[in-house]
């Protein structure tokens, strides 16, 4: 679907969207006996909304139809109508997605309406990790959250700990509010979607905040070492948009991407070489290819590299760097060359597969790109943009389980992200209080008191701003347009009155309320939530950025076990189709 033809459909659909169902007759209840051909269905409505699967925070656009469902009242089974979402789509006005969608993205539904969903507020019946649950009233389950968080506060307040999934949102707006409001600790997650790592390096080098953004579509030479931006790295819809446009975007051009990773990754599958380097020697690879641009005077500034990473460079054995990446010389000189020799060319450096050097790999990324003379340029590497609310971030989240009394999660899976050595089982199972206000039970959530689930994301308000931003103000929003199907509430409404039984200031946070701040002149609420979002087409600065040279670094990455007893190596990775 193009632009035009989508602002032609959202034009049609009123402000007043459809809550229970398509038509008048969204009441209507229908004995099953009655034959399907009898049932007439409605017409098809276009809604812009925000893909919750991952942290990318896609706008999307849901087409909405007239459905049914099977309840049950004294004891008989009736259909009743209501506005079903029958498919997802990418929305063609949102700069991330622009008009795509990632495979997890379009299985959104199957979340929507999976039958395994927590359909009210439980509380814990049996031992814990065992999933043993009854369900109780909404005023129960609040005024029993409101008196264990009220112990705990009064003992020590630093004992409550509040992991989500690391999405810079609304609602993250909401949790960090009421946990400023209880005087707890900041918000944290345990997901290694956080892409901490990243964040580290551009910091480090650049003082950037945030994960930084590579204008892939625009580069010709392309050398991408340990991110499968095609896969589950960051933002998977736009790089892929973004690769689209670097292979056939370009009339008579085709970009060359070189892979250098330790899988075959979807990245490494559509790359016109793969380069299959040894686990962890990441950093080796890039320092080589790094002396190897400044031996051969290949580097766009000569000048600007400092004479202590020049000897530091100098210092380096290039045959003993070669040799750990477990690839041939000939063919790193070969790489190295193309590379510095390409009129564009762009390093992508990340950590799909999170080593004890990965730091160490991308701060030589960025160097690298310094050296090709791409920073702020088309085709090369950009700074993120200031967030408007900051994403929960790792910490030492493991060791604040530790000390913690009373844990809250939201979306966030510590059981399941962590290995079984961690003892993080053992530690939760240890806890006072462990509250879950996750829409299914999960591995964590198993270990729960007390469960407050919440609206899905395509039922509930939201605005969300994605993990890599294509402009200034980048944020895509939704408005329910379909009923809750269970009896949940929104986090926010669950939080506020949690807050009330507290008897603590919360000042409360919606969509609405963290976007109004930030419209221009002249913009509506309604028109933001008309389109899905609300985005504001600036060009990147194109102000010098000076890094802070530092010397580079290749220690050897560090493995448990020896590696005669373990010769093969486990990578967990993010994936596309998991998100784990």
């Amino acid at each position: 679907m193009d632009r035009r033809n989508f602002f032609k459909i959202v034009s049609t659909v009123s402000a007043g969207v459809a809550t229970t169902a398509c038509g008048n007759k969204s009441n209507e209840l229908i004995p099953l006996l009655v034959p399907e051909h009898e049932i007439v269905p409605g017409h098809e409505q276009w809604h812009p909304a925000v893909c919750g699967e991952c942290a990318s925070g896609c706008g999307v656009i849901v087409r909405v139809m007239e459905g049914e469902r099977v309840i049950e009242r004294n004891g008989a089974k009736f259909r009743e109508r209501v506005a079903s979402i029958k498919k997802i789509e990418g929305n063609p006005l949102d700069p991330v997605s622009g008009g795509r969608l990632c495979a997890r993205g379009q299985a959104a539904l199957q979340s929507l309406y999976n039958p395994d969903r927590v359909q009210g507020p439980l509380h814990r019946t049996g031992q814990r990790g065992k999933a043993s649950f009854a369900s109780i009233s909404w005023n129960e389950a609040i005024e029993s959250a409101a008196e264990k968080l009220g112990k705990a506060r009064a003992a020590n307040s630093s004992g409550i700990v509040f992991l989500a999934k690391p999405q810079a949102s609304s609602r993250t707006f909401a949790i960090q509010r009421f946990l400023q409001s209880i005087g707890a600790p900041p918000l944290l997650t345990s997901s290694p979607s956080s892409f901490a790592v990243e964040r580290k390096a551009a910091e480090s080098v650049f003082g950037w905040k945030g994960v930084p953004r590579y204008d892939l579509g625009n580069a010709r030479y392309v050398l991408s070492v340990g991110a499968d931006f095609l896969g589950g790295w960051t933002s998977p819809v736009y790089y892929a948009r973004q690769y689209g446009h670097f292979r056939q975007g370009r009339s008579g051009l085709r970009g060359k991407l070189v892979q250098a990773e330790s899988r075959m990754s979807l990245t490494a599958e559509n790359a016109d070489e793969w380069l299959p380097l040894r686990p962890g020697s990441e950093p080796h690879f890039l320092v080589a290819i790094a002396r190897l641009i400044v031996d051969e005077k290949l580097e766009r500034k000569p000048g600007q590299v400092p004479s202590e990473v020049r000897e530091s460079l100098a210092a380096s054995n290039l045959a003993d760097l070669v040799r750990e990446t477990g690839l041939e010389e000939k063919r790193v000189r070969r790489v190295a060359r193309e590379l510095a020799e390409s009129e564009a060319p762009l390093v992508v450096s990340g950590a799909s597969i999170v080593q004890s050097n990965s730091l160490q790999a991308l701060i030589a990324g960025h160097h690298l790109n310094v050296l090709l003379g791409n920073v702020g340029q088309p085709g090369g590497l950009f700074p993120p943009f200031a967030m408007n609310v900051a994403a929960p971030q790792n910490g030492d989240f493991e060791e604040a389980l530790k000390h913690a009394r009373i844990l809250l999660l939201d979306g966030d899976n510590p059981i399941y992200t962590l290995p079984a050595a961690s003892g993080v089982a053992a530690t939760l199972a240890g806890l006072d209080t462990i509250v879950s206000f996750g829409t299914f039970i999960d591995d964590s959530a198993a270990y729960a008191d007390l469960i407050l689930p919440d609206h899905h994301t395509l039922e509930s308000e939201v605005a969300v701003e994605p993990a890599v931003a294509i402009s200034p103000v980048d944020i895509s929003v939704s408005k329910p347009f379909i009923r809750p199907l269970y009896n949940t509430r929104q986090l926010e409404e669950t939080l506020g009155d949690i807050a009330k039984k507290l008897n603590v200031a919360f000042e409360a946070v919606s969509a609405k309320s963290m976007v109004e701040p930030l419209l221009p002149q002249g913009e509506t609420w309604e028109d933001v939530t008309r389109r899905g979002g609300l985005w504001q087409d600036k060009p990147n600065a194109t102000a010098a950025i000076e890094p802070v040279w530092k010397e580079l670094e290749w220690s050897s990455a560090a493995f448990d076990g020896a590696a005669k007893q373990f010769p093969l190596q486990f990578q967990p990775y993010p994936s596309l189709q998991y998100h784990d």
